[in-house]
């Protein structure tokens, strides 16, 4: 396995975090973007006794800015893999009572950050012949879901047909690009909105998965990891479910 450069983007997030630690293991070097200063400077600091380590304070949203800094990290680095573990909502909002801002909002955040590093990172690695690309869905974005809404699925369900596309236009390249779409992760974040809710609804909820359990954040960054390796060169434009039987 060659050691090679990852960029993460929402790095500090439980998924990313784990994939981060992952990745240092087998010997990456790794940037992590993140808006949280102190979560990822936590972090790199733990990560720098394993490899080298950078971190970058930004947010992915602010377009512009978001931008200028990512083509900074693309000059300075021979980016090989990239990861966009952005996004994700537990809001669970009727159609009824959506605006329009959750729609804009929810599609900045999922979609168009997603786009951006794509398009940062995509013509460098073009250029080198490899490239790992992993974008984040949702198990919601393949079907329905009972943890979200309407605004949050039709963004993952356009990451899912946007990661199609881009791994069509670069299959020639030595650049592949897959998309992971967890269901229900025990994340701090989430396993806090089950938490809040009454003893009927946790059971209603566990009862709606096959497994009857939450996935452990180990098992969601494994599908990631792999498809971050070498091995992975012949997969382009997959869909990973990652969900314990709630899509089949």
């Amino acid at each position: 396995m060659t050691a090679r450069t990852a960029l993460l983007i929402g790095a500090a997030g439980g998924i990313l975090s784990e994939v981060a630690r992952g990745l240092a293991e087998e010997g990456h070097s790794l940037v992590l973007f993140d808006r949280d200063e102190v979560a990822v400077s936590r972090l790199a600091d733990e990560l720098a006794e394993r490899t080298k380590t950078e971190f970058v304070v930004g947010d992915i949203t602010d377009i512009a800015a978001a931008e200028r800094q990512l083509n900074d990290i693309v000059e300075r680095h021979a980016l090989s893999i990239l990861v966009n573990g952005v996004g994700g909502d537990t809001r669970v909002i009727s159609y009824a009572d959506l605006t329009r801002e959750h729609f804009e909002q929810t599609h900045l955040e999922n979609v168009t950050s997603t786009w951006i590093a794509v398009k940062a990172c995509a013509p460098r690695m073009a250029e080198n012949g490899y490239g790992r690309i992993v974008n984040f869905a949702s198990a919601g974005g393949r079907t329905y879901s009972r943890f979200n809404n309407a605004a949050y699925v039709g963004a993952k369900a356009a990451v899912i047909g946007m990661t199609k596309q881009l791994a069509y236009e670069l299959a020639g390249t030595g650049v592949v690009v897959n998309v992971v779409a967890h269901g229900p992760v025990a994340t701090a974040r989430v396993a806090g909105a089950f938490e809040r809710r009454d003893e009927a609804s946790r059971k209603a909820v566990l009862a709606a998965l096959p497994m009857g359990r939450y996935g452990t954040v180990a098992e969601a960054a494994g599908s990631v990891l792999h498809l971050c390796s070498e091995s992975a060169g012949y997969s382009t434009g997959a869909v990973v479910d990652i969900n314990g039987g709630l899509y089949m």
